[in-house]
């Protein structure tokens, strides 16, 4: 089964963060920001564009919220003609990213023989120290959630997630651990 002709992934973004409740353009980014942006985020220039096509086939509604000195709010709601389009793109088969296709770590490495081992292995260690920071920040995350939400319908799909990007991370540090120690001996 295909994609639906004309949607983007960023347009299934977009009805997945409304399907949380309304949202302005501006919430939209915000919220992204502040749970898939380790995996999943897109800017006011994917967002908006996709909000109108979103709007125009009638995914979404929109109620504008009039403010005192300050341009007008438009608050956006998923219809449920909008909720039929996300349960269907959920249930289609996705393409499976396995690596990323350009990380210039290892192509660093890769061409490591060209400089001296401490040199790559310095690059592995700043690496690591940044994997070490997100994954604390998946930490507090998911401490976080684990007091916050346990209500929320969303929360096992949300720890699923969680569950993820720290194992990736861990997997990495590993990696990150297991290459220095080759290149020290």
């Amino acid at each position: 089964m295909a994609k639906p002709q004309g949607k983007t992934n960023t347009m299934f973004a977009v009805l997945g963060i409304l399907s949380l409740g309304p949202h302005s353009g501006y919430d939209i980014k915000q919220h992204m920001e502040q749970s898939t942006s380790y995996f999943w985020n897109e800017n006011y220039g994917q967002i908006y564009p996709s909000l109108a096509e979103l709007l125009d086939r009638n995914d979404i509604e929109v109620e504008i919220i009039q403010q005192n000195g300050k341009p007008d709010k438009k608050l956006y709601r998923i219809t449920e003609q909008g909720r039929q389009t996300l349960t269907g793109w959920l249930s289609q088969p996705m393409e499976h990213m396995v690596m990323l296709k350009k990380n210039e770590l290892l192509l660093r490495v890769f061409f490591g023989s060209n400089s001296s081992p401490d040199t790559i292995i310095q690059h592995i260690q700043d690496h690591k120290r940044e994997l070490a920071e997100s994954l604390r920040v998946f930490e507090d995350l998911e401490a976080w959630l684990r007091n916050a939400e346990v209500e929320d319908q969303n929360y096992t799909y949300w720890l699923i997630t969680i569950n993820y990007g720290k194992s990736h991370f861990k997997s990495l540090i590993s990696w990150c651990d297991d290459s220095i120690k080759m290149l020290s001996t």
